[in-house]
């Protein structure tokens, strides 16, 4: 009888293999399949890979690689984003997940150093690098703070001489820090930290859910990470390019949940209404403008 053959994993295999990345899709065109081929290299089985399909029309799902290790999931309607990671969350069975968009590209060798990092600190509940636009640029919550009523203010009235909550325009080294918010494009999260917190909140349908996950870990004493040295491509808006009156209102309806679960402490019934008013009526303000961009 011949020998049994011993497959060995490289130290590379072994750090991929303890993640599962977690992709939900809606209609990301070839995007995918070019997410899942940076992520894995053209001939690794590693890291495995779940994508929940939001019911997408345009034939994304059927050009994904058919490999091992890629599981495909078809929902019949759109469950939203933090749904489609919850559904996901069930089945991964490695310690660390990556929940990373369609439309970004990461190399192994970047999810590598998001691993190791999250190996140094046992307290550390999620880790990201700096995310960059297909020109180079590093887009707008990249790193950020956690919104507060008064930041959110600042974003909308920029003179108001409060500070806003991105923070891509101050300095940074290379060094990995730690910091309120990372880009929900990517995070690679720990698993059993995830679960401590009940995973997504499925009452944010897009927009937010990713800010009230780091804002729900940091509640619960776990520490959100940056690597500046690790860098990420990201579209952006590709899905959300096809509708994007209905994501606008989405997004100021998702801040409206956001700041009654995390900023309506003192809160004053006045205040509360005028805020309601306030974020409602700048959803109607930009309406037409989403009509005007979206030609």
């Amino acid at each position: 009888m011949a020998p049994a053959v011993v497959t060995l994993m490289t130290p590379s295999e072994q750090l991929l293999a303890r993640v599962t990345a977690v992709i939900v899709n809606y209609n990301s065109g070839r995007w995918l399949a070019r997410c899942i081929e940076n992520l894995r290299g053209r001939s690794s089985p590693l890291p495995a890979v779940i994508v929940i399909d939001n019911a997408s029309d345009d034939g994304s799902i059927d050009i994904v690689p058919k490999l091992p290790g890629i599981t495909l999931r078809r929902a019949h309607r759109n469950l939203g984003f933090g749904r489609g990671v919850n559904q996901a969350l069930r089945s991964v069975g490695t310690e660390y997940l990556l929940v990373i968009n369609p439309d970004c590209l990461m190399v192994p060798d970047a999810l590598e150093a998001l691993v190791t990092e999250l190996d140094r600190h046992p307290d550390i509940g999620m880790v990201s690098g700096r995310v960059f636009d297909m020109r180079g640029v590093e887009q707008r919550g990249s790193r950020r703070r956690l919104p507060t009523r008064r930041q959110v203010m600042a974003e909308v009235l920029p003179f108001s001489g409060a500070n806003g909550i991105d923070l891509t325009h101050e300095p940074i080294g290379d060094e990995a820090v730690d910091v309120e918010a990372v880009s929900g494009a990517c995070m690679l999260i720990r698993k059993s930290a995830l679960e401590e917190i009940g995973g997504f909140d499925p009452g944010f349908h897009m927009h937010f859910e990713d800010l009230d996950v780091m804002a729900r870990l940091r509640e619960a004493g776990w520490r959100i990470r940056l690597l500046p040295s690790v860098f990420i491509a990201h579209a952006g808006g590709i899905s959300s390019r096809q509708r994007p009156v209905r994501v606008m209102w989405a997004k100021h309806r998702s801040l409206w949940r956001y700041l009654n679960k995390h900023c309506s402490q003192a809160w004053t019934g006045f205040g509360r209404a005028s805020w309601w008013l306030f974020i409602h009526l700048h959803a109607v303000v930009m309406t037409p403008v989403c009509l005007v961009r979206g030609r």
